[in-house]
């Protein structure tokens, strides 16, 4: 049986060596939680706003739904399979092959997304990629992240592979967020999970 820190290690060749699946199982279609945190999000957010999707996969459906709603959409995620597919299916968007733990693009956007993307990382990685993320809001941004209750880590199955999702406790998050001036809304997506939904107030 496959450990929690070789399903962790193995995240991001996961997804590139299966991406053609990936892409068949996300679908196209936003789900509910999707689209009402979507929504909630793009409600702080101005037409023609800069926002960054963090594991954006194959750029369906969040970041499809972001450029639909008159947003320009940068998308970052480590297969290089997945932005291949982004790039080719949606041309009217900006799409990035990085990892979220180096990530440093030298650019501030209002809005700043990592839907079921940052908890495929350790605790101690989502340490280290949070506030890279958060680096790139811009003053009065916005960010959306989806994690789970608490601290801790679980491997799952996906066709056969290990499929590993990690958490810090949600006190955790909120020190992270609140300490670089982010205001945080928090609310139940799952039973086993949480969405965050947080404000940059301190114009940084």
């Amino acid at each position: 049986m496959t450990g929690p820190e070789d399903a962790a290690a193995d995240i991001v060749d996961l997804y590139d060596r299966r991406a053609a699946d990936w892409v068949a199982d996300r679908g196209r279609a936003l789900t509910e939680a999707d689209r009402i945190w979507l929504d909630r999000l793009a409600e702080r957010l101005q037409p023609g706003d800069a926002v960054l999707d963090v594991g954006c996969g194959s750029g369906r459906p969040m970041a499809a739904a972001l450029i639909e709603r008159g947003f320009r959409l940068t998308g970052v995620d480590s297969s290089a399979g997945l932005i291949a597919h982004a790039k080719a299916d949606l041309p009217e968007g900006r799409f990035i092959q990085a990892d979220m733990r180096t990530l440093d693009l030298g650019e501030a956007f209002a809005g700043v997304l990592a839907w079921h993307s940052l908890f495929h990382l350790s605790p101690a990685d989502q340490r280290i990629a949070l506030p890279r993320l958060l680096a790139h809001a811009a003053p009065r941004a916005s960010i959306l992240f989806s994690s789970g209750p608490r601290e801790g880590h679980v491997v799952g199955d996906w066709r056969g592979d290990p499929l590993y999702h990690g958490s810090l406790d949600p006190e955790a998050y909120e020190t992270l967020l609140t300490s670089q001036g982010f205001v945080v809304e928090s609310g139940v997506w799952a039973q086993d999970g949480s969405a965050w939904l947080a404000h940059r107030m301190d114009g940084r």
